[in-house]
């Protein structure tokens, strides 16, 4: 299993592969063309059908700008990758497209390539089920967050508490906000 730090992210928007992945691809994207005078941005199946709910949109455009940035709904083309595909071209001033670049958000902020393999990171914990955890646990006499600390460096508390804190800020903010979410549906 891999550091607690992947498994818990803080981000924006109620799901990660709307917001976090997008973003994370706006951010790549923009590194490689800063000097683009605009960009372009195709949304596909997923990410296009429940993108302003989500707040897609939000998520790119705070990181490519919204006077440079066209983005392009394609709720019905589903990409045979993944069902969040998304297309970033970059345009020179003459309108010359500078770089075009096909990517999905897999999930949990993860981004991947039609024909390549997501980079993985190395796993920290030697077990991989609640099972097999709660056995060591049983037998050590240890607790799970004993467990946590043989194998994550003690940076993990200070960002497991800043989760706890953002977890926390949210329940009150949806307890203490009234409207409807942005997309479509119209939901309350």
């Amino acid at each position: 299993m891999i550091t607690l730090k992947e498994l818990y992210r803080i981000g924006y928007g109620p799901s990660s592969s709307h917001t976090m992945g997008p973003r994370k691809a706006a951010s790549l994207f923009l590194e490689r063309n800063s000097q683009a005078a605009h960009f372009e941005v195709t949304l596909y199946g997923s990410l296009a059908a429940t993108g302003k709910g989500h707040m897609t949109d939000k998520a790119i455009l705070d990181v490519l700008g919204t006077a440079r940035t066209t983005l392009i709904w394609q709720p019905k083309i589903f990409l045979s990758f993944h069902p969040n595909g998304m297309k970033f071209k970059g345009f020179d001033t003459e309108g010359n497209t500078t770089e075009e670049w096909t990517v999905f958000s897999i999930g949990g902020g993860a981004l991947a390539e039609e024909g390549q393999q997501p980079a993985s990171q190395e796993d920290i914990y030697p077990m991989n089920s609640g099972t097999e955890i709660l056995s060591w646990c049983l037998s050590t006499g240890k607790s799970y967050w004993e467990y946590v600390k043989e194998y994550e460096d003690y940076s993990i508390w200070e960002y497991l508490e800043e989760v706890w804190e953002t977890m926390k800020q949210a329940v009150r903010n949806g307890l203490e906000h009234e409207g409807v979410l942005p997309g479509p549906l119209g939901l309350r």
